[in-house]
């Protein structure tokens, strides 16, 4: 293996383990769905309950079920409200397999640790307004401001100076330099946009 093929197999190496150490710190800060499982939780057990409670009463010859509540359950599988009442069960069980299987989006952008142990993250708002300073503390900008997209961080500054190239490559220096210090694990393409400064 020659010295080029060797140095280009260490930074695929290395930057495979970087994508496993970001997907596992992503995974780490995705919120749980713990609002949905507590409301599909609630139901049954209200649901079990119901159908214990009314074995029993019926075991003992004295059903507790009040007479529109009767005429639901003898209704048959020729009543035209069946196939509407099933299509809508199978769509809210749909519903509920995608809530449980598909992962919530993180509120917190991953930060890179040197301990695999610790997960650390940083509130999106809080990069913004991290990145906004640290665009600011350019040269000839007024104003910045700082929104992230998919798959880009959109940086828009507001100046009155004529150096518009080097500015923009200061602001997305600045930016880029606010990124690694942080050790943001996004792999979002800095995007700087500029607005002259209205007089």
């Amino acid at each position: 293996m020659s010295v080029v093929q060797e140095i280009f197999a260490g930074s695929s190496a290395k930057g495979d383990g970087r994508r496993e150490e970001r997907r596992n710190l992503v995974r780490a800060l995705r919120p749980g769905r713990t609002p949905a499982g507590v409301l599909v939780a609630a139901t049954l057990t209200v649901c079990a309950w119901g159908v214990a409670v009314e074995i029993i009463a019926t075991m003992f010859g004295s059903p507790v079920v009040s007479p529109p509540l009767r005429r639901l359950l003898a209704t048959t599988f020729g009543d035209p409200a069946v196939p509407g009442t099933a299509a809508a069960m199978i769509a809210c069980g749909v519903g509920l397999v995608a809530l449980a299987v598909l992962p919530g989006r993180p509120r917190l952008v991953p930060l890179e640790s040197d301990d695999p142990l610790l997960v650390m993250g940083l509130t999106r708002s809080g990069l913004t307004r991290t990145l906004a300073v640290a665009a600011q503390s350019v040269e000839g900008v007024a104003r910045a401001r700082v929104r992230i997209l998919r798959g880009q961080i959109e940086v828009v500054v507001v100046t009155d100076a004529k150096r518009t190239g080097e500015l923009l490559r200061e602001v997305g220096g600045a930016v880029g330099d606010q990124l690694a210090g942080l050790g943001a694990q996004c792999r979002h393409e800095v995007v700087v946009r500029l607005r002259r400064k209205r007089l």
